[in-house]
C-alpha cells in the first residue's frame, strides 16, 4: 500500500469518522501514489481541478510528476474570435496574460524537490523573459529530466525578425550539471556554447531537438561519453557546420542549410529525415548520404527536384533493412514519380510508404504513363496525403497496384499532412473541393478496377 495524504485529518479526527468517509468515497481510500498515477493521465489544468472535489482531494494535485501546459488548442479559440488570421492584437496579449499567470501559479505552489517532465507550448517571446527565466530556474532546480519549451507563433504569419528568448541558464546561477534525459526548444535561441554545455554536462541526455534557433553557427555533438540516440536540428537558418561523432545515435533529423555533415561518424542510424521545405537535400549528392545507412529501417524525405531524381533514378544504394519510408514531395501535374520504381527495388523490405503532396498548380497537363514493371513482395500499406486525383498520383497508384503483390491498401486522404497532430487536425479542405477528390477516387476505383484496395477517409 502507498501512503495517505490527507492535509486536512489531523490526528484528533476519529477513526468513526474516517469509517464514514471512506464508505461514501471509495476512490478517496485509494493510497496518494494510486492518485497521482490516476492524475497523472489528466492535463494538469484538468487535474488540478480535482482539488474541488474535497478535503481528501485538495493537494494530491500537487504531486504529480508532470506538469505539461500546452496551449495550442487556444489557437482555434483565437481564431474563431479574430476571423482566421486577422489577429486582434488586444485579444490574444489577454490570452498570453492568462496562459503566464496560470504556468506560474503552477510554479509557485510546486510541493516536491523534483520533476519528471516540463512542458511549455504557447506563443511567447523575449518580452516574456522575465517569466521564462523563472520557470527555466524552477526547471533546473527541481532537477527535471524531460523538459520541452515550444515558442511557436500561433496565430498569423511568422514576422522575419521575431524576438525570440534567448536561453542561457549558467546566466541564472543555475549548475551546469543537470540530469536531463531529454531537451526540446523549439522557437528559442540557443548559442553554439550553451548548447554545447547541455551536452558536455548532462550525461543522461538521450534525446535532443532544436527547431528555430537563430543563434547556432557551429554544432558539436561529439564526445566519448555521448549517449545521445536523438538528435533534431532544425530551420536553424545562420547554421555554417554540424560536427558529429555519436556512435550511440540511432535518430537523426536535419532540415537546414546546406551543409556538409560527417555521416560517417554516426554508423549505428536507424532512422533517418532529412530535407523540408525550404531546404530540400540536393537530388545529386542524395544516392551519396544514403550508402553510409545501409541498415536504416526508417527514411523521411522531402523531395523538391522530382526531375533531377528522374534523372538519377539508379542511384538509389541498396537498403535491405528499410521498412518504411515517408516521402514529402512537392510536384505538378507535369512531374512523375515513376521513378520509384529504381527505389522500391532497392528497398526488397519495404513495407510502408508515406506521401505527402504538395502541388504546384499549372494549367498544363499529360497523358498518364506506364512505369516500367517490377515486382515487389513486402509492400503492404500506402498512404497518401495531399491527394487530388490528378495525373502524377493517379499515374502512380496504377503503377503500385500492377508491381506490389501483397498491397492490401493504398490510402488517400484530401486534406494535407500539416493538419494532422496539431490545431488543424479537425478542420477539413474545401468541401467542394473534397468531393471533387471523392468523386476522382470512385472514377479511379470503377475504371482501374482498384476495389477495396483504394481507400479515401
Amino acid at each position: 500500500m502507498g501512503r495517505r495524504f490527507e492535509p486536512e485529518l489531523n490526528q484528533s479526527t476519529s477513526k468513526k469518522q474516517k469509517i464514514e468517509f471512506d464508505a461514501e468515497d471509495k476512490i478517496s481510500c485509494l493510497p496518494d501514489d494510486v492518485l497521482v498515477s490516476i492524475l497523472s493521465c489528466l492535463p494538469i489544468k484538468v487535474a488540478a481541478t480535482t482539488s474541488l472535489l474535497s478535503r481528501r482531494w485538495r493537494m494530491v494535485w500537487t504531486f504529480v510528476p508532470r506538469l505539461e501546459f500546452d496551449a495550442s488548442s487556444t489557437f482555434l479559440k483565437i481564431r474563431n474570435k479574430t476571423h482566421g488570421f486577422m489577429r486582434t492584437d488586444k485579444f490574444i496579449d489577454s490570452e498570453k496574460v492568462g496562459f503566464i499567470n496560470l504556468v506560474n501559479h503552477f510554479v509557485e505552489l510546486y510541493p516536491l524537490p523534483c520533476i519528471e517532465e516540463f512542458r511549455i507550448c504557447f506563443d511567447l517571446n523575449r518580452s516574456h523573459k522575465p517569466d521564462i527565466d523563472k520557470w527555466v530556474k524552477f526547471v533546473f532546480e527541481k532537477k527535471a529530466k524531460r523538459v520541452e519549451f515550444d515558442f511557436a507563433r500561433l496565430v498569423g504569419l511568422y514576422p522575419l525578425k521575431r524576438s525570440l528568448y534567448t536561453l542561457c541558464p549558467l546566466s541564472l546561477g543555475l549548475p551546469s550539471s543537470v540530469p536531463l534525459t531529454s531537451l526540446v526548444l523549439k522557437w528559442v535561441d540557443v548559442s553554439d556554447q550553451v548548447l554545447d554545455n547541455f551536452l558536455s554536462n548532462s550525461p543522461f541526455l538521450e534525446c535532443l531537438c532544436v527547431q528555430r534557433s537563430r543563434t547556432l553557427v557551429h554544432v558539436r555533438v561529439a564526445g566519448p561519453s555521448l549517449h545521445l540516440k536523438s538528435l533534431e536540428i532544425s530551420g536553424c537558418p545562420n547554421l555554417r557546420s554540424l560536427q558529429l561523432h555519436a556512435t550511440n545515435l540511432l535518430t537523426l533529423k536535419y532540415f537546414g542549410p546546406q551543409i556538409e555533415i560527417p555521416f560517417e561518424n554516426v554508423p549505428n542510424l536507424t532512422t533517418l529525415s532529412i530535407g523540408d521545405y525550404p531546404y530540400p537535400p540536393p537530388a545529386r549528392k542524395l544516392g551519396r548520404i544514403l550508402t553510409f545507412f545501409p541498415q536504416l529501417q526508417k527514411l523521411a524525405l522531402y523531395i523538391e527536384d522530382v526531375k533531377g531524381l528522374q534523372r538519377r533514378r539508379r542511384e538509389f544504394p541498396p537498403m535491405s533493412q528499410l521498412k518504411q519510408m515517408e516521402l514529402r514531395v512537392s510536384a505538378s501535374d507535369l512531374d512523375s514519380l515513376l521513378f520509384l520504381a529504381s527505389w522500391l527495388d532497392a528497398c526488397p523490405s519495404l513495407h510502408r510508404l508515406d506521401l505527402d503532396w504538395m502541388w504546384i498548380r499549372f494549367n498544363a497537363t499529360r497523358r498518364i504513363k506506364k512505369g516500367r514493371t517490377i515486382v515487389h513482395h513486402s509492400l503492404k500499406t500506402v498512404e497518401m496525403t495531399g491527394f487530388v486525383g490528378e495525373t502524377v498520383d493517379t499515374e502512380l497508384c496504377m503503377f503500385l497496384m500492377e508491381s506490389v503483390i501483397f498491397l492490401e491498401k493504398i490510402v488517400v486522404d484530401p486534406n494535407p499532412a500539416y493538419t494532422k497532430g496539431g490545431p488543424y487536425e479537425n478542420m477539413d479542405i474545401d468541401p467542394i473541393s473534397a468531393l471533387a477528390v471523392r468523386k476522382r477516387v470512385e472514377h479511379l476505383k470503377s475504371k482501374y478496377d482498384f476495389g477495396d484496395k483504394l481507400v479515401i477517409i
